[in-house]
């Protein structure tokens, strides 16, 4: 049985017959976000400015485009630079009902999974606690971790680009390179949740992996951006294996991310055969759903691993990311903010 999340990418992102029938509803919902941001334009809903440099790490469609890891390579740069960065995140799919810090020991249910992620791969690889807080009004969020760590000259929010009411000082979109925008349709007939003219807005463009079909380059500069995969770690043990042939099991590989195709593409250029199992984005799993895999190698991604810390048994691995994205957009970034 295919996944909700399944059915939404064919449809968003390949030929389908049926979506005629949803352009009504992205009609009204293209009305809804024109009135809403002409309300902020023209001050009759208000932006408030934090007092230290907020970035915006967002998308303009759903699904998985890259953003965490990008929020992380942009978070290490900037701690080499000798800045105290703060990170913000909606904490996606959790009963979060006002600003909540992210400790080592949080559950993904109460703060949700990409910031918990975030949290402790800071603290795995590289022994700094970062600030991470989460909750649904990015400005109150943004308020609450500045008061509790006066010390933070830069505050990063993963997400947001939609989320107005924060006054931001420089907009990153990330747009998967080979998906794109998929049919160029608003929600809900397909995954665009702001029309593309604004990009011309932002002050940057990073493409995870290569443009097909390539934007018009002389309008707007695209950053590179790539993603590989690294090693694997074991969800329970923390030991780490670069040689992947040490698998002896059958290999399934189960996610609930955004794009799975992009996690079984790393895998398959690891040389790994596999069998799939796909859930929907930000799904949270529970020891019931490994249960039929007892006997195998269990593969999964970092975001997916936080979900299992918890009934993480020795056949669960995780398969970790490294980024390299274009020196370029650090250095645009320093120079705006001349930080």
């Amino acid at each position: 049985m295919k996944s909700i999340h399944e059915i939404l990418n064919r449809q968003y992102y390949k030929k389908s017959s049926w979506i005629l029938i949803l352009i009504p509803l992205s009609f009204i919902y293209f009305i809804i976000i024109f009135f809403r941001n002409l309300a902020y334009k023209t001050g009759i809903f208000k932006s408030t400015k934090l007092n230290v440099p907020v970035v915006i790490v967002g998308n303009i469609t759903i699904g998985g485009t890259g953003k965490t890891p990008l929020v992380i390579w942009l978070l290490e740069k900037l701690i080499k630079k000798g800045m105290k960065p703060g990170l913000i995140c909606s904490g996606y799919n959790s009963n979060i009902t006002s600003p909540r810090e992210v400790f080592m020991d949080s559950v993904v249910s109460d703060v949700g999974d990409e910031a918990l992620m975030i949290k402790l791969h800071f603290q795995k690889r590289h022994n700094i606690d970062i600030p991470v807080f989460v909750g649904k009004k990015k400005v109150q969020v943004g308020q609450m971790l500045l008061k509790f760590y006066p010390d933070i000259d830069i505050l990063i929010s993963d997400d947001g680009l939609q989320h107005y009411e924060l006054k931001r000082d420089f907009e990153i979109v990330v747009v998967d390179g080979e998906r794109k925008f998929g049919n160029g349709i608003l929600l809900p007939a397909g995954p665009l949740r702001e029309l593309t003219n604004r990009l011309t807005t932002i002050d940057a463009l990073v493409s995870n992996g290569p443009i097909q079909n390539r934007l018009d380059e002389k309008k707007i500069l695209i950053y590179k951006m790539s993603c590989f995969s690294g090693v694997l770690e074991n969800c329970l043990h923390n030991n780490r294996i670069s040689d992947l042939d040490v698998l002896e099991r059958d290999i399934v590989a189960i996610t609930g991310i955004g794009n799975p195709e992009r996690f079984f593409e790393q895998l398959n250029a690891a040389g790994l055969k596999f069998r799939k199992v796909i859930f929907n984005d930000h799904h949270l799993f529970t020891e019931s759903d490994f249960t039929e895999y007892d006997d195998m190698d269990i593969i999964m991604t970092e975001k997916d691993a936080v979900k299992c810390k918890n009934f993480a048994q020795e056949n669960y691995w995780c398969l970790t990311i490294q980024t390299d994205v274009d020196e370029r957009l650090l250095t645009k970034l320093i120079n705006k903010l001349r930080i």
